[in-house]
């Protein structure tokens, strides 16, 4: 598997049922039963093709412990944890929103808006883990939170980059962070842009924080 379907299998803590939402390929939600994590693994998609896919891509000796279901988001299913991911984060967030369960434990990858689904959790869950892995020449955001009946607020930076990668800031977020103060500098070169010059604030002040980090 890739760098970033590690990422998301090494995060799936032990549960009953895990769904696996938008699953495409069904890897991530395999390999959670090949390790035990998972019990059962519910493979949701909105495409009967990428179901087709994670069918075809299951070990025999599991198919007892699968089931595919071809929709769009969680609706009525309920299960222990679920992983979002490979999607936009107003997606994911009208997801949870529409779940009737929504699931106690998220593993999420928004490939953007990753503060609107920062924004999202701070109303319900307790962030766990919130970092960033550089795979394939994009970066890629990873959240891992639980249901908490008094979650823990956000910090403005901390809704904007991740928690986790400001307290514990890898070589990958700090690349992300140089590449991203190098493209709103040369964006503001050409033109004055007042989100451009709120954005470029931003990574500067997550600069500050994490340069003296090793």
């Amino acid at each position: 598997m890739s760098k970033r379907l590690d990422k998301l299998s090494a995060l799936i803590p032990q549960c009953r049922v895990l769904a696996d939402v938008g699953c495409d390929h069904g890897y991530v939600g395999i390999e959670a039963l090949r390790t035990g994590k998972a019990r059962q693994v519910v493979f949701v998609d909105v495409s009967p093709l990428s179901l087709d896919k994670a069918r075809a891509n299951c070990p025999h000796e599991l198919i007892d412990s699968v089931r595919f279901v071809c929709r769009d988001g969680l609706g009525e299913l309920n299960s222990d944890c679920a992983v979002i991911a490979g999607m936009g984060g107003l997606e994911i967030v009208s997801i949870l929103t529409k779940a009737k369960f929504p699931p106690p434990c998220l593993i999420l990858q928004p490939n953007r808006n990753a503060r609107e689904v920062r924004n999202y959790l701070c109303g319900q869950y307790d962030v766990i883990y919130d970092g960033m892995i550089y795979d394939g020449g994009i970066f890629y955001n990873m959240i891992f939170a639980e249901r908490s009946e008094k979650p823990q607020a956000l910090s403005n930076l901390e809704l904007e980059f991740g928690k986790t990668n400001l307290a514990s800031p890898t070589r990958d977020f700090k690349l992300f962070l140089l590449k991203e103060q190098a493209k709103f500098s040369k964006i503001l070169n050409d033109c004055s842009d007042p989100k451009i010059v709120e954005k470029l604030s931003l990574v500067e002040q997550a600069l500050s924080v994490v340069g003296g980090q090793q």
